[in-house]
């Protein structure tokens, strides 16, 4: 017989978030997305006080109850880098990197403009267009600061660059 158990939750002191309780079959669910919630607003605070997440890591404890593997705790655990405070100079070159990046970004963008202004082929045009897209949604990442998709934004520049 299948035992699905009903899991209570209890918030850290402190934490934001609602405690509610979780069948053992969607603990797992339950408790990651509790997870996920701390690091946005861990990245909301960093950004409140003009930093940025350099490292996050999310862990699920979790146990056998029923006849589920359970998550039964969750911790969120991020390092933020906040300019202006102690720190070594490879942490600081990170924001140097980032303006060098939107540079980089925004001159292509020009170019693009450019090269469409003039461009009379229509599946050129139609490229360029693509192009000049992805190049404004990597340019509005980086504006905004999220962290977590640099990777994206590097895998665009280095498709257009």
């Amino acid at each position: 017989m299948i035992s699905n158990p009903i899991l209570g939750y209890k918030l850290d002191p402190g934490e934001p978030g609602i405690p509610h309780s979780a069948p053992a079959s969607r603990s797992i669910l339950r408790v990651l997305s509790q997870e996920i919630s701390n690091l946005i607003y861990f990245k909301k605070e960093a950004l409140r006080e003009g930093g940025a997440i350099i490292y996050s890591n999310i862990a699920l404890d979790l146990r056998k109850r029923g006849s589920f593997l359970a998550a039964v705790a969750g911790r969120t655990q991020v390092f933020i880098y906040t300019p202006g405070t102690k720190s070594s100079e490879r942490t600081h070159s990170l924001g140097s990197e980032l303006q060098n990046k939107q540079q980089e970004i925004e001159r292509k963008i020009l170019e693009l403009e450019r090269r469409l202004k003039t461009e009379t082929d229509p599946l050129e045009r139609e490229r360029l267009k693509e192009d000049l897209e992805r190049l404004k949604l990597a340019l509005n990442i980086l504006k905004a600061s999220l962290r977590a998709p640099e990777l994206l934004v590097g895998v665009l520049l280095d498709s257009l660059v």
